[in-house]
């Protein structure tokens, strides 16, 4: 049964390529403004087989997939107690997670769209009215099309709106806060889960990109679940766990680049685990081989499950020569890659600004009482590398700095680290624990400073987090706020009526193309024509554009 169910998958799964591959992908910037400066949108001719189809035949390879992680070995019941220890952790955990969507929810929809926010949200326009986007093609800046796509669904339920195109991100980044428990809690105790769990809750950088439309936050929820799924079956080897964990890994592999990093450290989890269990065979002496051979039986099976899910998403980054990671600005080399650029990425950790458009704060990566246990937690891993959780840990940092900052132009951009949000929340959980023993030996009095140095993170994650949205609104610029009005107004007109923007020379940070991607954000792709202070050429680039014609003027 379980391979005819593979089987299955894998025929849905190539169907789902084909369907992917063939027709042209989605063209990076849809459209290119000619010498007039007149922006006329485009289409894309791939009008079947339906988003219906195409979803139809994902849920095939899903459920085939589910159906080959069976049969399952039962798990040993629980005890009274330990049901109902479990079930007091998890209501603890649920009203953390309140606390974090508070936070998170806070100011959602106060700031206009900043950068690729609008490049998302325009996409995601496109599909809502009409455009059938194969959902694994390559869209904004060449990424997989279904984060936008995702957020077409919310726009379908809650409208063309900030909130709507925010609300996807929120969900996830509130979903962190309980797989980051699972995580811990399988890789080392409830309590480290905890811990972990309470600090993402409150970690103002995790709380700030939770409000913000950027597809990084939602890799991080998969890993932690691959991860969590890939340690269980390690220790357990249950085909289902091998299995879920590489289907959690593939769907990270969905959203942000960065997610590549994951099968990474997957990687060097299960070899660990491998030299581990050699290493008890010699202790043994028995059994020879045996939980080797199941070890690579049950990673055979998660890489077929990996690779069956993930085809729809690579293939059509290769068919269209894009490198790996599918986005052609991945990666570049910056001129001063070594020392400096490679110094900046690393010193994000301890404070380095941020350089980018999106954090629009003066406050660091890690605030420094969660900076003080990050570092604690770090040395405790680095002094028990033979541990292979530790291992994997310190190799998402180093892996994160190098490939978050060190070989990108810009360094550091904070919304890469997130990226290695499980390592961070686990490390700090680490080194609060770490901290929180040594007291305890010390004195049954010092032990209550571990509490209030516990007491003192969060609190401090939470004033921060709270204080971030007032610091970025004094940071948005007035060009930003006119791009925000004018493209709400623009597209509040009739269907098909063309624009022209009548702006001053200094309008706008962002470029000709992102005006009208700002416009399709908030309603749907028109003709566009922007006169930069050149009142000779207005009735000229007024003529190229079809009537009716609206001159709307930004103002100065």
């Amino acid at each position: 049964m379980a391979y005819l169910a593979l089987a299955l998958a894998a025929f849905c799964s190539l169907v789902l390529t084909a369907l992917t591959v063939l027709p042209p992908a989605a063209p990076t910037d849809w459209a290119r403004l000619n010498a007039d400066r007149i922006y006329i949108p485009q289409g894309i001719d791939y009008r079947w087989p339906s988003y219906i189809v195409q979803v139809a035949l994902w849920a095939g390879i899903v459920a085939a997939l589910w159906v080959a992680c069976n049969p399952h070995p039962p798990a040993p019941s629980p005890s009274g107690r330990e049901r109902e220890g479990t079930a007091r952790r998890w209501s603890v955990v649920g009203l953390v997670t309140l606390l974090g969507f508070g936070l998170r929810v806070h100011t959602l929809t106060a700031l206009p769209l900043i950068v690729d926010e609008i490049g998302f949200a325009a996409r995601a326009s496109d599909i809502f009215h009409g455009e059938q986007v194969p959902i694994f093609a390559p869209g904004h800046n060449a990424n997989p099309s279904v984060y936008s796509w995702l957020v077409a669904g919310m726009m379908g339920l809650f409208g063309q709106n900030t909130f709507a195109i925010r609300l996807l991100p929120l969900f996830f980044g509130t979903l962190s806060i309980p797989a980051i428990y699972l995580l811990g809690r399988v890789w080392w105790s409830g309590r480290i889960g905890m811990l972990a769990a309470a600090f993402l809750a409150t970690y103002p950088a995790h709380v700030f990109y939770s409000r913000m439309s950027l597809y990084n936050i939602v890799d991080p929820v998969f890993a932690m679940l691959a991860l969590a799924f890939l340690a269980q079956a390690m220790w357990r080897h249950a085909r289902r766990d091998y299995m879920l964990a590489g289907m959690m890994g593939a769907l990270a592999q969905y959203f942000y680049h960065g997610s590549r990093l994951l099968l990474v450290l997957m990687g060097l989890l299960a070899v660990g685990c491998w030299l581990l269990a050699k290493e008890q065979e010699i202790q043994r002496k028995g059994a020879k081989g045996q939980r080797r051979e199941e070890i690579l039986i049950g990673l055979l099976w998660m890489v077929a499950a990996f690779g069956l899910l993930a085809l729809p998403r690579f293939a059509p980054a290769v068919a269209g020569g894009l490198p790996l990671e599918g986005n052609r600005e991945a990666m570049r080399l910056p001129a001063d890659f070594f020392p400096d650029n490679t110094a900046r990425a690393l010193l994000a950790w301890v404070g380095q600004p941020d350089v980018s458009p999106f954090w629009l704060s003066e406050a660091p990566l890690l605030p420094w009482p969660a900076m003080l246990l990050f570092a604690a937690g770090l040395v405790c891993c680095l002094r028990q590398l033979r541990d292979v959780r530790c291992a994997v840990l310190v190799a998402a940092v180093v892996l994160t700095s190098i490939l978050g900052g060190a070989i990108w132009t810009a360094a550091p951009l904070y919304v890469r680290y997130m990226t290695a949000v499980p390592a961070v929340a686990l490390l700090v959980a680490l080194g609060l624990s770490a901290i929180s023993r040594q007291l305890s030996a010390i004195s049954r009095y010092a032990s209550w400073l571990g509490a209030g140095v516990m007491v003192l993170v969060f609190v401090y994650g939470v004033m921060v987090a709270w204080q971030h949205p007032a610091e970025a609104q004094a940071r948005i610029t007035a060009s930003q706020r006119q791009a925000d009005a004018l493209a709400q107004e623009a597209a509040g007109l009739p269907e098909n009526t063309s624009v022209m923007l009548v702006v001053p020379e200094n309008f706008g940070e962002a470029d000709m193309i992102t005006i009208a991607d700002y416009i399709a954000a908030y309603g749907r792709r028109r003709a566009i024509a922007v006169n930069r202070g050149q009142p000779a050429r207005l009735e000229q680039q007024k003529g190229e554009l079809s009537p009716p014609v609206t001159v709307l003027t930004a103002m100065r």
